[in-house]
């Protein structure tokens, strides 16, 4: 056999044209770079479109990465594990993403370089902002193709219902072509799309004023003026980018650099080696440097450079600017695959693809809702014939030979459709009461109405418009994030802030408020606010637990799910008396969404083991545990074993010479003793405290001494005050004995202890008031209790809340 007959002689023309081609754009398009319309990359989408087919919603567990790894690779992605893992890693990465769209569970690597831990150790779940880019995704609102075998649908695009490619950015390395696009700040970035929709003819410089630049997830400062609007005009520029550093004094004379921010993707032990290499290699320049310590933990970043006492700290920050990472330039290349080819766009081209892209996307949506809605409405308009000729659709259902003859005889008689004579076939005997009937006709009006809302959404333009602008504005409210990073035109404006070697001590008033969010008051807004109730007085204004705390405190706050919360002071936010204030979930992540502080403590270094707290639940139990169980290193954990259905209801501190009493919603009070109350651990259950009716509440439970009077106000508006002495002491788990006769229907809504007066809140439907407890009678435990005078006679309240605040004066 000829040995050249196995040769195959191709020019390179054709090579590059049948082989390198081909691949090329495979990279470009399928693998290296996002899509203008949701900002993901293939990868990244298939991964996302995996979890949320797999269920794995923000409310859900966690499942393992391995699980969630196996799943796209068999069904959508046709590369190898890797590429999957990492780019699903890069998704939990708060130091990477400007707004994460996966809830990592495990080590997902840190901004030293360290690696994740393998996919068998780790777990994932999507972050709520994930669902928005994935919301109405099965209402035919996006394209969806085959996948790599041609066994499932995948989606070409996901309805992305912000501007994510803007958002999180992107980064990719194509074959000839590259992107680099910067993360920016959520907020803003809806603001600019808002205005774009507003006014599409704005001008690149009137946007600037909505996206003010890139807002990179490790913040620092972006030094920057022409450059940034060139890099929005054209695509394309470099941008400086430093780190935040301060100056502290150290021991004597000495002072330290503190680096607590660093630019975007700089790796922080890389350059802290990189630093303590330049102190030993360049010692005219960085000799006065004597140490590089990272001091970093849980509640932030803080690398300290240590310089010697003759050091002058801005002259050495000013050459590690020049010689380190901590400045670096960022090439701004704005590149995404538009029309179905790659191309380099502006902000304003950008915004432009998007806004259409959501357009198509609400149509869509719309129309499908209006074929649901039409098909619904169509059942029910047969189901309504069916039930007010149910006598003759019985007979003829009765008398016919099978369900195909009933069928054919339903459809002849009442001039039925298929669909909703087999809807009337369905129709069970329950929903032919006069109350289902009129559910139908109701249902069938929401119906006509909706149609109509929607047929007008699809003939205009304008409507579509708005409402991208509603949605849009409802994800800001819910997902909006401070700007991390500081833009300044010029070097001479990066802030490099000296502090004492005692950094200031400021004092706050911690507070919660009745609607459950945390408030940190400084104690001259506290003196200076009015904190009388008004008619407009609300439950945010009324504060339920507050205390004094100084800036360098911990406080520990207890909360209605039964775990224990430690917040540093110095990262909690300000707020003002009036002001809402931060949900519990806002000032510590791990914190759910439906979990809200019920005490709060300062937490003390040395927790002394012969004090006690006592623990009140919403059912009844009582726990009594020393102080000391809960010096736990940890940030958040377990403070109490709660039943089913269960919440804490309060927490305090152990009280010699006390009593501990219930109030219920029905008028009984038990004053406990507390001789039988066990220690138990820090998780143990606690025993019960008051044996509660079926169908009774608590309305107040604490302890109480017996030189005070107990507070009753009920829902039909009578108000009184009993002493405590009149109720006797028992053992627990007793029903107690009546502390109000109630009229019909009514209930206890208030029941408090009072030694010193003050103002109770009263919310009515529309209004609020306010009214001393001196004002209230002193009456015996069987009365009803008597009205108020003047313009509240006839008050029925609604909630009651105690107005006690602590006077700080100077």
């Amino acid at each position: 056999m000829n040995e050249n007959a196995k040769i195959i002689q191709c020019s390179l023309d054709e090579v590059l044209h049948n082989s390198m081609l081909p691949y090329a754009e495979h990279v470009i398009l399928d693998r290296a770079l996002p899509r203008v319309e949701d900002g993901l990359k293939p990868v990244q989408r298939r991964i996302l479109y995996t979890m949320y087919e797999m269920g794995l919603m923000p409310d859900k567990p966690h499942r393992k990465c391995a699980k969630i790894v196996g799943d796209c690779l068999g069904k959508y992605h046709p590369h190898g594990d890797s590429s999957v893992y990492d780019a699903l890693v890069r998704m939990a990465q708060d130091f990477n993403m400007r707004m994460t769209l996966i809830n990592g569970h495990g080590n997902f690597g840190t901004i030293d370089g360290d690696s994740a831990a393998a996919y068998r150790y780790t777990e994932a779940k999507l972050e709520n902002l994930a669902l928005e880019l994935l919301k109405d995704i099965e209402k035919n609102t996006v394209k969806f193709s085959l996948n790599f075998d041609d066994t499932v649908m995948e989606p070409d695009t996901l309805p992305g219902r912000y501007p994510n490619l803007l958002v999180n950015g992107a980064t990719g390395i194509a074959v000839g072509l590259a992107t680099n696009i910067p993360t920016h700040n959520l907020g803003e970035v809806i603001d600019g799309t808002i205005a774009y929709i507003e006014n599409p003819k704005i001008s690149l410089k009137e946007m600037l004023k909505y996206i003010k630049g890139p807002d990179f997830p490790t913040g620092g400062y972006i030094i920057a003026d022409e450059e940034l609007y060139n890099a929005y005009e054209t695509g394309r520029a470099k941008i400086k980018i430093r780190a935040k550093v301060n100056i502290e004094k150290d021991t004597g004379d000495k002072q330290n650099l503190v680096i607590t921010e660093l630019p975007y993707q700089v790796n922080k032990a890389n350059c802290l080696k990189k630093i303590a290499d330049l102190k030993e290699e360049r010692k005219d320049e960085f000799g006065l440097i004597y140490d590089v310590v990272d001091e970093s933990d849980r509640n932030g970043m803080r690398a300290v450079i240590k310089l010697k006492k003759e050091a002058d700290p801005r002259k050495i920050l000013a050459l590690l600017y020049k010689y380190s990472d901590l400045e670096c330039s960022f090439g701004i290349n704005m590149v995404a695959i538009a029309d179905g080819k790659p191309k380099q766009m502006g902000l304003m081209e950008i915004i432009a693809y998007y806004v259409n892209y959501q357009r198509e996307v609400i149509l869509k949506r719309t129309k499908y809702d209006l074929e649901k809605a039409k098909d619904r409405a169509h059942i029910l308009e047969g189901l309504v014939i069916a039930v007010k000729n149910i006598d003759e659709v019985i007979k003829i259902i009765k008398n016919a030979d099978n369900t195909t003859d009933a069928r054919a005889k339903l459809r002849a008689r009442f001039s039925l459709s298929e669909i909703q004579a087999n809807a009337v076939l369905d129709l069970r005997l329950a929903r032919l009461t006069k109350l289902e009937i009129e559910k139908l006709k109701a249902e069938i009006k929401e119906l006509k109405e909706l149609i109509a809302h929607l047929s007008a959404i699809i003939a205009n333009k304008k409507l579509q418009s708005q409402v991208i602008i509603d949605e849009l504005r409802d994800i800001k409210r819910r997902y909006k994030d401070e700007r991390r990073t500081a833009i300044v035109g010029d070097e001479k404006k990066v802030k490099v802030e000296s502090f004492d070697d005692v950094k200031p001590i400021s004092e706050y008033v911690l507070a919660i408020s009745q609607a459950n969010f945390v408030k940190k008051i400084p104690v001259k807004n506290y003196r200076l606010s009015d904190k009388t109730v008004t008619e407009r007085t609300t439950e945010n204004d009324i504060l339920k637990s507050q205390i004094k705390v100084t800036s360098d405190k911990t406080v520990i706050c207890f909360t209605n799910l039964g775990n224990a919360v430690k917040l540093d002071m110095e990262i909690v936010p300000e707020s003002k008396y009036k002001d809402k204030g931060y949900k519990l979930c806002d000032l510590y992540k791990q914190a759910l969404k439906n979990e809200y502080p019920v005490a709060i403590f300062v937490l003390e270094e040395n927790l002394p083991a012969d004090k006690y707290l006592i623990f009140f639940t919403k059912q009844g139990m009582l726990k009594r545990t020393a102080w000391n169980e809960y010096n736990l290193q940890k940030p958040y954990y377990q403070a109490i074993k709660l039943k089913d259905g269960d919440e804490l209801y309060s927490v305090e501190e152990d009280l010699p010479e006390t009593t501990i009493a219930f109030i219920t919603a029905n008028g009984m009070c038990l004053n406990a003793l507390k001789d039988d109350l066990p220690e138990q651990g820090r998780v143990a259950g606690g025993v019960k405290g008051i044996n509660l009716s079926d169908g009774d509440s608590i309305v107040f439970q604490s302890q109480v001494e017996d030189c005070g009077e107990f507070v009753v106000i009920t829902s039909s508006g009578t108000f009184k005050r009993v002493l405590v002495m009149e109720i006797e002491p028992l053992a627990r788990y007793r029903k107690g004995v009546k502390i109000c006769s109630l009229e019909p229907k009514a209930q206890i809504v208030y029941g408090g202890f009072v030694q010193e007066p003050y103002e109770v809140c009263v919310i009515e439907e529309e209004s609020a008031f306010g009214i001393d407890t001196e004002s209230i009678s002193i009456e015996t435990r069987v009365t009803k209790g008597k009205t108020l005078k003047g313009e509240h006679k006839k008050c029925k309240p609604i909630k009651v809340y105690k107005n006690a605040y602590f006077e700080d004066k100077k």
